[in-house]
């Protein structure tokens, strides 16, 4: 399926205003890049749309003119929709609702809803330090968002970065963010990406690094990529729909032996008609072919549902059955639809919440999962995301983490200051993140559901240690660690933000970054947030 396009009068946002970037001898060799703002024009709308496409509102009806009505809960900074102008922005609470509100001196009012329902939006708190020691790409001219790359006013260092191989995809999704499709590559032009790796390392330090797209496995490259990858970062992760790991049992096996440490795979439903209406045709058995094939070679899958209300928003205790029936599937993450790329109208009646996502978990799983006990994230801003982790048994019950809110994989908040973390703790906070994310996803001494041992080769890893260990034969303790490696297992979501919810305060606090060649960083929700028409910010039309 091709792109959705709202109609309407958005206008074209004037060429950025771009300052000087600075230099780095390790960056590879400059290519062309999109310059923010300097929006690119959207696809051509397809025949039929599997959900529908208003024309872009000039202002809302039920927007509040400015804090009219409601409790002021807190003030920001947003865009406006259409032109993509920062504006003065208010968390304002009606009832159990918190909505995002400003006005655009030229399209008017906007109200988008970010919170319904419990924990409310006052209680969902995880104050940390903010960041220091980033390396700064791009100097402040604009201001937030149109610098990104890193500039001196983000306050997080990145714990993942994004390389996207391709914009190449084996699919049309309806509600793809990136509008991933185009000419596949050649296996010669992986090289390029390998040549990066050294760069984003030195830049970014010890992240967890997600190969991405489009859909990276149509790469001939990827395997090639994956082995250098492995060799320089502590956990490698694939991002993938998962229909060529279906088609080909070896190609899961060979990602093992090559090293890489987990799978992110599009798992949206158990329902084909569901699965035709978000991601354009009937793909369940190649998605459950894809997780028995992931699960033989002994490779740790997280699920990854995109959550639309009103659509697959009550299949949520299924998924949750189906993955805990699967031991090398170590846990859901939920993503609830955002309209950005080919989906860029406003998802106001399909947009689920994080606390009604949570809701729903609790009641599909009749209790079964106490939702009570979830966090919110301490790498990513606090309305980000939240975190549930438990111990599989093995008769497949759940039984919670203890502690469950006290480890933070970023620095813990001060006690009596607000100061930055000094570069110390900035370094000991990056390690913890990462190993805290092995110990929940890694493989971990997993066996194939054949029985051999998937000891993946020279490249695998078990659970990282944040305590240095000399070499020497595995022990007890070495099995004990293995063991609760595969025992974990995780319900976690994350609320990426579009241009109808995006908060700069959120945005400056984001830790997944997609590098963007030649030498930035862009936080995952700018590079991907395109305004009401269609028109990208970072992204650019590919072949």
């Amino acid at each position: 399926m091709t792109d959705h396009t709202a109609t309407g009068g958005g206008e074209v946002i004037p060429k950025a205003e771009t300052g000087p970037t600075p230099a780095s001898p390790a960056a590879p060799k400059a290519e062309p890049e999109p310059t923010p703002a300097s929006l690119a024009a959207p696809k051509a709308a397809p025949a039929t749309a599997p959900f529908p496409t208003p024309a872009i509102p000039m202002a809302r009806p039920d927007a509040l003119a400015g804090t009219a009505e409601g409790q002021i809960l807190s003030t920001t900074e947003s865009l406006c929709p259409i032109c993509l102008k920062v504006l003065p922005a208010e968390i304002v609470k009606s009832g159990d609702e918190a909505s995002l509100c400003r006005i655009c001196p030229e399209h008017g009012p906007f109200r988008e809803a970010v919170w319904r329902g419990a924990p409310s939006f006052e209680s969902w708190r995880r104050p940390k330090k903010p960041a220091v020691g980033l390396n700064v790409h791009r100097e402040a001219n604009r201001g937030c968002p149109f610098d990104c790359g890193l500039c001196p006013e983000h306050g997080q260092y990145p714990c993942t970065v994004l390389l996207e191989i391709t914009q190449s995809c084996d699919l049309g999704c309806p509600v793809c963010f990136a509008s991933s499709g185009g000419k596949p590559e050649a296996k010669e032009d992986i090289g390029r990406f390998i040549d990066r790796l050294a760069f984003v390392k030195a830049q970014a330090g010890s992240v967890v690094l997600q190969i991405s797209g489009g859909e990276p496995t149509v790469h001939p490259g990827l395997l090639d990529l994956v082995s250098a990858a492995t060799k320089l970062f502590p956990a490698v992760q694939l991002n993938t729909n998962g229909l060529n790991l279906a088609k080909d049992p070896e190609l899961a096996k060979e990602l093992r032996r090559r090293g890489l440490t987990w799978v992110f795979l599009q798992f949206d439903s158990l329902n084909d008609q569901t699965l035709t209406t978000i991601r354009g045709r009937p793909i369940l058995k190649e998605k459950l072919q894809a997780v028995d094939n992931l699960e033989r070679a002994g490779l740790p899958t997280v699920l990854v549902p995109t959550v639309v209300k009103g659509l697959n928003d009550k299949e949520l205790g299924e998924l949750v059955s189906y993955a805990v029936s699967k031991p090398l599937v170590r846990g859901l993450h939920f993503q609830p639809m955002t309209t950005s790329g080919r989906n860029p109208f406003s998802g106001a009646e399909n947009r689920l919440t994080l606390p009604e996502l949570l809701q729903e978990l609790g009641r599909q799983t009749k209790g079964g999962i106490d939702v009570g006990l979830a966090f919110p994230p301490g790498c990513e801003h606090e309305r980000c995301s939240f975190h549930l982790r438990f111990r599989r048994l093995p008769d497949g019950t759940l039984v919670p983490r203890p502690g469950q809110n006290d480890s933070s994989c970023c620095s813990k908040p001060p006690k009596t200051t607000d100061r930055p973390s000094d570069p110390s703790e900035t370094a000991a906070s990056r390690e913890r993140a990462v190993d805290i994310i092995l110990r929940s996803w890694s493989p971990g001494g997993t066996q194939t559901i054949d029985g051999s041992p998937a000891d993946g080769g020279a490249g695998a890893r078990a659970p990282a240690l944040a305590i240095p260990m000399a070499k020497r034969p595995p022990d007890a303790f070495d099995e004990f660690i293995a063991q609760a490696a595969r025992e974990s297992f995780s319900l976690t979501a994350m609320a990426f933000q579009d241009v109808w919810t995006v908060d700069l305060a959120r945005l400056r606090g984001c830790c997944v970054h997609v590098f963007n060649p030649p030498d930035r960083f862009v936080p995952f929700c700018a590079m991907n947030l395109t305004s009401a028409d269609g028109r990208a910010l970072y992204r650019s039309p590919k072949p």
